[in-house]
């Protein structure tokens, strides 16, 4: 009975949840889930030896976890990397443990127990689950992946981890459903429905495993909720195959099956009118298509010239012994790569320094220079001072000495981690309301993004008008001006961070301001700007 009580204690703590802590933004952090698993695991495990035969349900489904945290052990950090694993820690620790508490609750009967103990675990929120469950979508969506693949945890023909179960990709089917987003919840639910019947015909095989064979009454009834609305949507397909997979674990429904009033059906282009709750109209613009073609690598790059791999003197002196490794990308405008300019040393240092005070990343378009959270940019950040390190002033002084550029004038070096398909959609660097930017500073008239990782997969730096997607190495910096030598805007230099598709993808973003630039990059006789006037609305 004191077993019970326990179980019953520390289950109620789970549906308490959490204040939001934007896990699904980051890599960092997300170590705290999964050390809260490991503690939930460990705690129920030495209960559940004691009532085994009662709890057949949990110690099938814990089995599974701690398979999961055999395979975390041999690297948390390359565990976590995964987009898949990321999304099955969240749902369970906010769906699939809640629904614990429920059957333990069952089988303790009428006792009721309010647990008080502070346990000091984290728990994802809701925007947590949401936002890994999207970042899937978007990985789907941007690299073209297969949903079969994908749930059987290979990403891009690599595998991983472990695969989903048939009640993960329900539950994320549900949550897209939630979300609008009828075209992937159709294809999640039916992957979904295949594994259940895969899942079902293995265990008839195996009569004597303790796992059970088929969903429980609280999933059975999600089922048949969601394949009536499915219905009154006009899904029949998708409605019938749930239906039928409800009756086949319980016959007896079908007595008092009744799946509703049929709806109008989809229209075949159900993009085009029934637009997710996550997404917007620039998603399915020609623009964006072309971002997700770089992203892919499918580049078909205009020639620019002679782009060359060389070594370069800069302009310092020192730099005659020890000149830069340097990659152009494209002459105009001008990007380019400088490679090893930072060592591994020095970035461990920086994330060190970044770790504590990483926020989750915002976008600036409200009036006055307001920030707010968005779709649009998944990431986290943190705002360093040069002068709080030399490292970081070692860092503008290469910069200067590779660009010739003054470096007085910047913007606080901001750290910014990509975790579960972290990504930051097409934008320009350049502020085109100039209430965003100091007056006597300027504009930015240049970029400088430090790679403080190798990514394994996806997280290039994209520039979808110039075909030029930059994979992320550690000790890069890739460069490029934002503005004319007249200092208009360049619109060409619209750039993306492509999702991260596997790995953590750390950056330092250095913004150089225009004032003190006279010298170091004089404008010419005439303005140079009107070869990029045709970029700034591009749909």
């Amino acid at each position: 009975m004191r077993g019970y009580i326990f179980l019953v204690g520390l289950m109620s703590l789970l549906v308490q949840g959490a204040l939001a802590s934007d896990f699904f933004s980051s890599i960092t952090g997300l170590e705290e889930l999964l050390h809260t698993e490991e503690y939930l695991t460990r705690e129920l495990r030495s209960k559940v030896d004691g009532i085994r035969i009662s709890l057949q349900h949990l110690e099938g489904e814990l089995s599974s976890i701690e398979m999961e945290h055999t395979l975390a052990a041999a690297g948390s950090e390359n565990y976590l990397t995964n987009p898949v694993n990321v999304y099955r820690l969240m749902k369970r620790l906010h769906t699939d443990w809640p629904l614990m508490e429920g059957r333990v609750q069952l089988m303790a009967e009428e006792m009721n127990f309010n647990a008080t103990r502070e346990y000091g675990l984290s728990f994802p929120s809701q925007e947590d689950v949401e936002g890994a469950a999207l970042a899937l979508v978007r990985l789907q969506s941007t690299y073209k992946l297969d949903v079969a693949q994908v749930a059987a945890g290979i990403l891009n023909g690599v595998k991983y981890g472990s695969d989903m179960s048939w009640q993960d990709c329900f539950e994320l089917g549900q949550q897209l459903f939630e979300m609008e987003d009828y075209n992937n919840t159709k294809v999640w639910l039916r992957e979904s429905m295949e594994r259940l019947r895969r899942h079902s015909s293995s265990a008839h095989t195996h009569t004597h495993s303790p796992v059970p064979s088929g969903p429980d009454t609280v999933t059975l009834n999600k089922m048949e909720a969601t394949a009536k609305s499915l219905f009154q949507l006009g899904d029949f397909d998708t409605a019938y195959e749930l239906s039928q997979r409800v009756l086949q674990f319980d016959p007896k429904r079908i007595r008092n099956w009744h799946l509703g009033d049929k709806g109008a059906a989809l229209p075949e282009d159900v993009d085009d009118v029934y637009l997710p709750k996550h997404s917007d109209t620039y998603s399915l613009s020609q623009e964006f298509a072309q971002y997700e073609r770089v992203c892919r690598g499918e580049l078909h790059p205009t020639p620019r010239g002679e782009l060359r791999c060389r070594y370069s003197q800069g302009h310092h002196p020192y730099r005659f012994l020890v000149p830069l490794k340097l990659e152009e990308h494209s002459l105009d405008p001008y990007v380019v790569t400088f490679h090893d300019m930072l060592s591994p040393q020095k970035i461990s240092q920086l994330r060190e320094m970044a770790v504590p005070r990483m926020r989750r990343s915002t976008v600036n378009p409200l009036p006055g220079g307001q920030t707010k959270k968005s779709s649009f940019r998944v990431s986290k950040n943190a705002w360093l001072e040069y002068e709080s390190h030399p490292t970081m002033k070692g860092m503008l002084q290469d910069l200067k000495d590779a660009t010739g550029l003054d470096t007085t004038f910047c913007e606080q070096l901001q750290v910014a981690n990509y975790g579960v398909g972290g990504h930051y959609e097409p934008h320009w660097d350049f502020f085109r309301d100039p209430d965003h930017y100091p007056a006597e500073e300027g504009n930015r008239i240049a970029t400088a993004i430090f790679y403080l990782s190798d990514v394994e997969q996806g997280g290039a730096t994209a520039f979808p008008f110039l075909d030029i997607a930059v994979k992320p190495q550690l000790g890069n910096v890739l460069f490029w001006y934002n503005l004319h030598r007249s200092l208009d805007m360049d619109y060409r230099t619209k750039h993306a961070g492509c999702p991260v598709l596997k790995g953590s993808k750390w950056i330092g973003n250095v913004w150089i301001h225009e004032v003190t630039q006279t010298f170091a990059r004089p404008c010419d006789v005439f303005r140079d700007h009107e070869v990029s006037l045709g970029y700034e609305i591009i749909k």
